[in-house]
């Protein structure tokens, strides 16, 4: 089908070389289609910012010309339609948190309502004011993207389960000037229109959204908002990832490093607590500070501490989260944003994205051992202030984490090099059965132990649809084994790296966003509705130049990825198995540092030469 292809101004001029060369470029472009060529990491940023730039400078221009505020018609919530809200479009399905909102305003009007609740309130507890009086404050006339700065303590959660995303923005902000601003690529407060700038499947692109915001019984911003109400860096940001990823619901809970990707690009992972970390927490805690000092970010969730005794506050959460005795939320996130070391203390410090909310132990606000010394306070700037912050030592981090998720971004000393790709059909998909199975009601079948099943398709999810002597229907996933799985295969090939060091390669199996995919199924319980955000499951496998297996990982999530050091110039070959037999579109990059690759798609690989390689 015929496509286009977004070009930035310079690489326009480029193309526009090749007038009256059609077959050249026609040429070009197959090469490019068998060995990429290799680009910067941040290749694709810059158109990116040109046509955002251009679409928002088109709103403005129009907007002012007519006298009105933007309103995005492409997901718009103006009349309070379910879709923006709802996965199904209708209503909230199974285990949503998504609060309903009482009604719309803008981002303007909000912040001019808030103006005058302040004032409103100060002139009550003062005895009334004259607005131009000395030492009064002027009333709030118009949002300001930034005030004074981004910092963690800016971010505050509503009513929706987005603390993933704002504890992912909170680890963002950590990170210094700059961080949060890069992601505003145009915007104008008067006329309602933000620019953000996002990754999607690994792309560089962008969303569009107006300031348009559900407001709850008292007028005020429901779900995630900033400290000031001045300030709406945060809102719009929740509210243009929610775009991209279809409508609230989903992203009515996730995962922080998915987040971060959702803007950033990248990959992600968890740093697991071990045995070893619990006998010797300051091995965690030079794990987390190498992360960090390698601009990795950093975000954390809390768990119910072994064999620890007190009650726990059941649906206490802003989102029926389980309140522990700590002061700590079970499964909530929280951003990591700093670590110290002094005194003999190492110490973590926190972020609760509801601004409230703390742990209670030892180096708490609570201070009741009198460990916040006078030293100690200058060494970290703690302040006894109820704002969600909160300082930890790491022998109780280590005790009630769950695990630290990171997330590793690529930036202008990386290059990367990109394969776009399908795992190949190869006819009918057949499964041995590994166990028998009864049917439980008339959509399903059933089958006895070794019986060939013919499968159909994989959905809904935990169950597939297939065929059984000439009887179709439903039947547990694991309940049989496929004869074959497709597979893909492509060979690396490295370049030696400047001054001959090692090349750095991170590799990188993507499939596409399931949160993006606006899937649903009716679940087989109760018959509601719930979002399908599950992955097919996929594994990548290395095999270094003499034949050894130089990494393997198999999941059922968006991205599987593993580091090597390539030296020399052998071939590196690279499998993609589609683990559970779903031919579907993938990609494989490679991010490389220190030197360049060039990547090649073998073609006609099987599971068996997998198999032999293994």
């Amino acid at each position: 089908m015929p496509g286009k292809v977004a070009m930035a101004k310079a690489e326009q001029k480029v193309a526009a070389t090749f007038d009256g060369c059609v077959d050249e470029l026609i040429e070009r472009v197959r090469h490019y289609m068998v060995e990429p060529p290799v680009v910067n990491a941040t290749a694709g940023q810059k158109v990116c910012f040109e046509m955002c730039m251009d679409e928002v400078d088109a709103i403005i221009a129009r907007c002012r010309a007519d006298g009105t505020r933007f309103t995005d018609l492409d997901w718009n919530m103006e009349d309070g339609s379910p879709e923006v809200f709802y996965v199904d479009r209708e209503r909230p399905g199974w285990d949503c948190t998504v609060g309903k909102p009482a009604g719309y305003k803008r981002l303007t009007d909000i912040v001019k309502d808030s103006g005058k609740t302040t004032n409103k309130g100060l002139s009550s507890l003062f005895g009334g004011f004259s607005g131009g009086s000395s030492g009064s404050k002027p009333p709030l006339t118009k949002p300001m993207v930034f005030k004074g700065g981004v910092q963690p303590g800016d971010i505050i959660q509503g009513n929706i389960g987005t603390c993933f995303l704002l504890g992912a923005l909170g680890a963002l902000a950590s990170k210094g000037a700059g961080s949060v601003e890069q992601l505003f690529i145009r915007y104008e407060v008067d006329v309602g229109v933000y620019g953000v700038r996002v990754n999607i499947n690994g792309e560089w692109s962008y969303v569009i959204v107006d300031d348009l915001m559900p407001v709850d019984e008292a007028g005020q911003l429901m779900y995630g908002r900033c400290k000031d109400p001045q300030e709406v860096w945060v809102p719009v940001l929740e509210k243009a990832y929610c775009k991209m990823m279809t409508c609230y619901e989903m992203c009515d809970g996730g995962q922080a490093s998915e987040a971060i990707a959702g803007f950033m690009g990248g990959v992600g992972g968890r740093f697991q607590v071990r045995k070893v970390h619990r006998r010797e927490p300051s091995r965690y805690f030079t794990l987390l500070t190498e992360a960090k000092d390698k601009g990795w970010l950093v975000m954390t969730s809390f768990m119910p501490r072994r064999g620890g005794s007190g009650n726990v506050e059941s649906s206490a959460g802003k989102c029926g989260e389980a309140v522990l005795p700590t002061g700590l939320v079970a499964g909530h996130a929280y951003a990591v944003i700093q670590l110290v070391e002094v005194h003999g203390n190492q110490l973590v410090c926190c972020m609760n994205p509801w601004g409230s909310g703390e742990w209670t132990g030892r180096w708490s606000d609570h201070n009741t051992t009198g460990e916040w010394t006078e030293e100690m306070i200058e060494a970290t700037n703690w302040s006894d202030v109820d704002d969600g912050k909160f300082w930890m030592s790491i022998e109780d981090f280590v005790a009630n984490t769950a695990g630290v998720d990171y997330a590793r971004t690529f930036g202008m000393n990386w290059k990367k090099v990109t394969q776009y790709s399908h795992f190949p059909l190869k006819g009918e998909l057949l499964a041995t059965a590994t166990k028998s199975y009864e049917a439980q009601d008339d959509s399903e079948i059933s089958f006895s132990k070794g019986d060939h099943i013919l499968v159909n398709s994989f959905s809904p999810p935990q169950w597939w649809s297939g065929s059984v002597k000439g009887t179709k229907g439903l039947f547990p996933e694991g309940s049989a084994r496929l004869h074959d799985r497709p597979v893909a295969c492509f060979d690396l090939l490295c370049s030696e790296g400047a001054d001959s060091k090692e090349v750095t390669a991170v590799v990188m199996l993507m499939q596409r966003n399931t949160h993006m995919q606006r899937r649903w199924h009716k679940r087989k319980e109760d018959g509601l509705n719930y979002k399908d955000t599950e992955y097919s499951t996929i594994q990548l496998t290395i095999i270094d130049p003499k034949g050894r297996n130089a990494f393997t990982a198999e999941g059922s999530k968006r991205c599987i990825w593993g580091e090597l050091s390539l030296t020399g110039r052998g071939i590196w070959r690279i499998y993609a198995l589609a683990s559970d037999g779903k031919r579907i579109p993938f990609t494989l990059r490679v991010y490389l540092k220190d030197g360049t690759a060039s990547l090649r798609e073998v073609h006609s690989a099987d599971i068996q030469e997998l198999a032999a390689a293994l």
